[in-house]
């Protein structure tokens, strides 16, 4: 099983993923662990990252689909509706679980404006994590989550991190007799343009 936690930057993604993987003794890929890679390597702000990360993520891709299909994974992301890059990286998670042959859970984790706002400010995320608020609201205010159209989608409010880990693991409780092999109705997005 996959796992896959998309929400705005600030809301608690890494907490929760990290709590929740210890829970279900889950492998964490963070979409920060291939992303650093990169912007270590070339820079934030240079157009060779993009290159370096999807080479990054395609040799991550190709070890994870060979792991074990009993081996549950827990992944997060920051993607967003209207960036073509991010819908992309959305359609490698879909393959990926589809090539595994495993059910693929996407979590939406939400929080209000303050949390978002406070949550970005922390100091652990300089340096390598959006940390102006105001290019947080303005990103929330043009865009999007995309919210997979499956019926084991959990929208889920992260507001008490420490209790959000908790609801993720009963929700998965509560569909692991219904769900199925991921397949291409998670690439059906709500609202999608």
């Amino acid at each position: 099983m996959i796992v896959h936690l998309n929400g705005w930057p600030g809301v608690g993604k890494l907490t929760v993923a990290q709590l929740l993987a210890h829970r279900l003794r889950a492998r964490l890929i963070d979409n920060h662990l291939l992303h650093d890679v990169a912007i270590r390597c070339a820079g934030i702000d240079d157009p060779a990252r993009w290159p370096l990360y999807e080479t990054v993520r395609a040799a991550a891709c190709q070890a994870l689909a060979d792991r074990p299909r009993s081996e549950t994974f827990v992944m997060t992301n920051a993607l967003r509706l209207g960036a073509a890059r991010e819908r992309e990286a959305w359609r490698h998670v879909v393959a990926l679980a589809e090539t595994r042959g495993v059910p693929l859970v996407p979590v939406v984790p939400e929080a209000d404006d303050t949390v978002l706002r406070s949550g970005v400010q922390r100091l652990e995320r300089q340096g390598r994590k959006l940390t102006d608020p105001n290019v947080l609201a303005a990103m929330i205010r043009s865009d999007r989550l995309p919210k997979p159209d499956v019926p084991e989608r959990l929208d889920l409010d992260t507001t008490h991190l420490a209790d959000a880990a908790a609801a993720i693991e009963a929700h998965l409780r509560a569909v692991r007799g219904r769900l199925a092999p991921a397949d291409a109705r998670h690439l059906t997005l709500l609202d999608a343009p």
